[in-house]
């Protein structure tokens, strides 16, 4: 006996998915009449190559040359992707603030559990992001160099990774619930040169004072040039011991104008570093690169959540979980991030989290 499901949306409600409209634009473009899910699930592990160029072209995917090959050498490990294209993340997460009808609205939605709230909209975020990474390059930082973060689940952590990311450096991050030892073990093993770090967080209505691990986490990583101290907490970050050296503020590096620029990069090249749980020996690293991280979660929010510009996407984690990741890719999708730092429990104003389709659909 099959069980019958508890929900189903109402037609009448519910717009048109944009997987509907994937699977009639690869119909016209492989003379092939796929009438639903199943026949497009069983197209896209059967020919890989004409699936990923469809997603491709579906979401209009930014790079210098269009693809003349998907998949060259299948491999594993070692299959070779999309070779020959060059491509930015970040070029991708910041191009609906070049929409004039999304540039004023919000791209990311900060929330604390006490409450409050703080808006950056989509030309403010490019703004930031170029600001950012313009006095990343001041510090030396190039392609291929490392960017960490010891930070919350803020705005702040997503433009500093936008930042990094438009200059083909290499984030990786990790919450501030970990003490310095544990969030070294991490993050020293990329050597970085630059440390984005907040003076703390706040967690099931106490905030909790992280500069002395701060200072102790920098003092565990001899590679780093500077910290930036972002004040989650205060106003601004301050070293009461000056045990930090190179320290700067998050004020002193975001408030510049600055029009964001993006080195394009290989399909393959790193983007950021998640981490393997830890419980046999240190975590390992696991790389994921610019090219994948766009395509997959292009495929993943676009078709399977039906992400699309001007809706909003939460989803409860902190950056220590590789569904921060995910969270930031709805900016890929022209949609705005809602990021919370504290107790989900606590939260104040649990409606803010919904997408206006959700909210309608809600009651």
């Amino acid at each position: 006996m099959t069980a019958e499901p508890i929900w189903l949306p109402d037609p009448d409600q519910t717009p048109r998915p944009q997987i509907a409209d994937f699977i009639d634009f690869a119909n016209r473009r492989t003379d092939q009449t796929m009438a639903g899910y199943d026949d497009l699930w069983k197209w896209s592990v059967s020919d890989l190559d004409g699936f990923w160029g469809a997603v491709w072209d579906f979401f209009d995917v930014i790079a210098d040359e269009p693809f003349t090959e998907v998949l060259t050498d299948r491999s594993m490990p070692g299959a070779t992707w999309f070779p020959g294209t060059r491509l930015n993340y970040a070029e991708h997460a910041l191009r609906a603030g070049l929409d004039d009808t999304l540039a004023d609205e919000p791209a990311i939605i900060t929330i604390k559990e006490s409450g409050e709230r703080h808006e950056t909209t989509w030309r403010e975020l490019r703004r930031q992001v170029g600001s950012v990474a313009a006095w990343l390059r001041e510090q030396g930082v190039e392609q291929g160099d490392r960017v960490v973060g010891y930070l919350p689940n803020t705005h702040h952590t997503l433009i500093a990774f936008l930042a990094s990311a438009s200059l083909g450096a290499i984030w990786s991050a990790c919450a501030q619930d970990y003490a310095a030892e544990g969030a070294g073990t991490k993050l020293g093993q990329l050597e970085p040169k630059v440390l984005f770090a907040a003076d703390g967080y706040l967690w099931n209505g106490q905030a909790f004072d992280r500069r002395d691990q701060v200072a102790d986490l920098a003092n565990r990583m001899p590679s780093l040039r500077a910290v930036v101290g972002v004040g989650n907490l205060g106003e601004e970050f301050i070293d009461e011991h000056g045990q930090i050296t190179n320290l700067t503020t998050w004020d002193d590096v975001a408030t510049g104008d600055v029009e964001p620029e993006f080195a394009r990069v290989d399909f393959d090249t790193p983007l950021w570093v998640l981490y393997s749980s830890g419980t046999t020996g240190i975590p390992k690293g696991i790389v994921h690169s610019h090219g994948g991280v766009v395509i997959d979660h292009l495929r993943l929010l676009g078709l399977h959540l039906d992400i699309r510009p001007g809706d909003r996407f939460f989803w409860y984690t902190n950056t220590n979980w590789m569904m921060w990741n995910l969270v930031a890719s709805a900016l890929v999708g022209g949609a705005t991030t809602v990021c919370f730092d504290g107790s989900l429990s606590k939260a104040r104003q649990p409606t803010c989290f919904l997408t206006p389709r959700a909210a309608q659909h809600s009651s």
